[in-house]
């Protein structure tokens, strides 16, 4: 916490300064022992001081587990955003997610809720260092505002380590200052060259810094590199932080808490912390106040305190956060006397404003395609603005995914119909300071009719399509003949001198189909290219156009010919005596009238059915195997009698069921199956109601056969 002007200074590590100068004059291998072990010491008392906070539920002295590791602490602050600029950041080449704008947005909103007094650094990287801003904060917050909007991201590469080691090495240390340095960029390092590593750059950081001063690696949309998350573990003044696509940082979390915080005029800080954080003291007394917190386990935005006395101006304090990710320790900087003396009013706070529109008689009512544009103000404050949702039926656009309006500064929203009904009505939402919720007013759709024409052209239609019925039922087609012309274009013919026409446009032609006349349902014509004899064949010449001409006819010639006819219909060659009619596959000379004569198929002789076929009989086998006895009636399939006595020495012998007898269809030729004399092969019809034996390698067996009529026998 702060120490008043008349308490004794703490011991004190010496300053990078100092040992410069002790060891100047230091035998050069003391020298080198000793700067080989006092970054592991200075290391190893920090991490211990941080890890001190794990025993502090258990522990009743906060004066133990939450100490000011130097005093005086410094009095300003520092902020350093090292921000990659590659193509990635703005959707382009391996890019997860167009981030760029969020970022713009969060690091304006983030720097928004501070007003420490000091610096602010904007370094941008991509193929090594680019470019460097610094502001007097909060003096230059204008300035700062507008050049991150302006920021691009047009580089091509991501060379992070390089970049890191190099822009640590230009900050330098600020021991009046406390530090804290973002590096935020959504990918790896592809330095070809390898001249820096994490462990180079932020071994660099740990020799530059000083006590209170942090370092925060942000991942946009990526897994944190497995040697950035060692080396960040190992320290205690570096945390990496892994963000999803598309998520932009909080840099007003407790997550990613700067070192140094002012405390306004309502004993009151923003450090956003959920629920269940500790927040420690780490003195109950502050120039010679009472200090405590309130609420200390509670969730929320701010941090509310409780004083017994007054604060002066200028104070510092220490606290201490326990919370899942690890400690954040932050000092905290009271820039007027708190509470103010004379019982005069708490200084207005720096709160985020919202917006004012400037035209509300902007006309709301839009037909399909056209835009209007609403004008809004920047009040009580300044403010950033993104659109959060929109219909699918309007389109809405500001410049930027995310804009930032300084108090005063307007901006513009256009909304476009794109396919709102008549009467419609929709709007989009805007986001305010990436929170709050700000309604648009709505957009009503409505549609102009133009006259119909296209119902004058459709009665039109309709009194055609009339007179040609009733012209069709004044005078029936009936087609009695048919012809082909040169083009493979077939017509129908009536007595009347009418006729139809349509073209062979496919191989196979169902006139049925094609005319609509069920007459003629299966009557198909077949379009082919027919063979030209050795005589009539042209022979190409390249150098004669004739020959030319004369081949690609050739090529290009087809005729038609007769694929099917229905049995009540034939055509016969105009000309011809009765029943000469046209043969299948017959090819149709062009221009010939072929007349469409109704045929009588001759009658079909029909023959007397079969008789049923006579069933299988029914057999039943019997198995002996010295005194044991099985008996099993046969199904009508194949039968393998190893499976059906379930023998193993069977295997093989198959038999069926078949009318009148029991064929053997297989018999392995081990095996041996006879009676007396004979011997049965494989395809045999066996005996009935005698006794077979079977003779295989594991054994004879008596094998009897017997159908119903024999075993009724048998059972008499």
């Amino acid at each position: 916490m702060m120490l008043p002007p008349t308490t004794e200074p703490r011991k004190t590590e010496p300053s990078a300064a100092q040992v410069r100068e002790n060891t100047a004059s230091e035998d050069p291998v003391v020298r080198k022992s000793r700067r080989s072990t006092l970054p592991v010491l200075a290391s190893f008392f920090t991490a211990m001081l941080f890890a001190g906070g794990h025993g502090a539920a258990q522990s009743t002295s906060a004066q133990a587990t939450c100490a000011l590791p130097v005093s005086p602490p410094p009095s300003q602050g520092r902020v350093v955003f090292l921000i990659d600029t590659s193509g990635s950041m703005e959707g382009r080449g391996d890019s997860v997610a167009n981030i760029f704008s969020k970022v713009k947005g969060a690091v304006v909103r983030g720097m928004r809720a501070s007003t420490v007094p000091g610096t602010v650094e904007l370094l941008t990287f991509d193929q090594g260092p680019q470019k460097r801003f610094s502001f007097a904060w909060p003096q230059e917050r204008a300035d700062f505002e507008k050049t991150v909007n302006t920021l691009g991201a047009p580089g091509a590469n991501t060379w992070l380590y390089s970049s890191m080691q190099s822009l640590f090495g230009s900050l330098g240390r600020q021991d009046q200052a406390a530090t804290t340095v973002y590096v935020v960029t959504d990918g790896r390092d592809n330095n070809p060259s390898k001249s820096a590593t994490i462990d180079s750059a932020v071994q660099l950081f740990d020799s530059l810094r000083g006590p209170f001063d942090k370092l925060y690696y942000i991942a946009l949309g990526q897994q944190i590199p497995p040697e950035i998350g060692a080396r960040f573990a190992s320290t205690s003044f570096a945390r990496a932080l892994a963000l999803a696509a598309g998520q932009a940082p909080d840099f007003t979390s407790v997550s990613l808490s700067p070192a140094l915080i002012t405390v306004g005029g309502d004993a009151s800080f923003p450090f956003q912390h959920p629920a269940g954080a500790q927040l420690r003291l780490e003195s109950g007394n502050i120039g010679g106040a009472s200090v405590a917190i309130r609420d200390p386990a509670a969730a929320g935005r701010r941090v509310n305190l409780k004083i017994q006395g007054n604060v002066p101006a200028n104070s510092v304090g220490y606290m201490c956060t326990r919370v899942a990710g690890g400690d954040q320790n932050v000092l905290l900087r009271f820039d007027t006397t708190t509470p103010p003396l004379n019982d005069a009013p708490a200084a207005p706070l720096d709160v985020l404003g919202t917006l004012l529109l400037l035209n509300p008689e902007a006309n709301l009512t839009l037909q399909r395609g056209q835009s209007t544009v609403l004008n809004y103000k920047a009040v009580k404050g300044p403010v950033t603005v993104e659109i959060q949702s929109v219909p699918g039926e309007i389109g809405a656009e500001i410049p930027d995914q995310t804009v930032s309006l300084l108090e005063g500064e307007q901006v513009a929203l256009k909304l476009t119909d794109k396919a709102l009904s008549n009467g419609q009505q929709a709007a989009p939402v805007l986001r305010l300071n990436d929170q709050t919720r700000y309604p648009v007013p709505k957009v009503t759709g409505r549609v102009v009719r133009p006259f119909p024409w296209w119902w004058v052209l459709l009665g039109l239609l309709a009194l055609l399509l009339l007179w040609l019925l009733i012209s069709r039922a004044r005078r029936p087609f009936r087609p009695y003949a048919l012809s082909v012309d040169r083009s493979l274009r077939v017509f129908l013919h009536d007595r009347g001198g009418l006729r139809r026409g349509r073209l062979l446009r496919r191989d196979v032609t169902d006139l049925g189909a094609a005319f609509g006349e069920p007459r003629l349902n299966g009557l198909t014509l077949e379009r082919y290219k027919p063979v030209v004899s050795e005589r009539d064949e042209v022979l190409l010449d390249n150098s004669d156009i004739h020959s030319l001409r004369a081949y690609g006819a050739q090529q290009m010639r087809r005729a038609a010919r007769l694929g099917a006819q229905p049995d009540t219909l034939r055509l016969q060659k105009d000309g011809q005596p009765d029943g000469a009619f046209l043969e299948l596959q017959e090819t149709l000379a062009l221009r010939q009238l072929y007349l469409l004569t109704d045929h009588v198929a001759p009658p079909v002789r029909v023959r007397p059915p079969m008789p049923p076929a006579e069933p299988p009989i029914e057999v039943t086998v019997t198995l002996l195997s010295g005194t044991q006895m099985q008996e099993l009636e046969l199904p009508l399939e194949d039968v393998d009698l190893a499976d059906v006595f379930a023998t193993p020495p069977l295997r093989g012998l198959v038999v069926r069921r078949e009318p009148g007898l029991l064929r053997l269809r297989e018999l392995p030729v081990p095996m041996v199956l006879r009676h007396i004399s004979r011997e049965f092969r494989a395809g045999d019809a066996l005996p009935l109601a005698v006794m077979l034996t079977l003779t295989t390698a594991g054994g004879t067996y008596q094998v009897r056969v017997r159908d119903q009529a024999s075993d009724d026998r048998y059972r008499r």
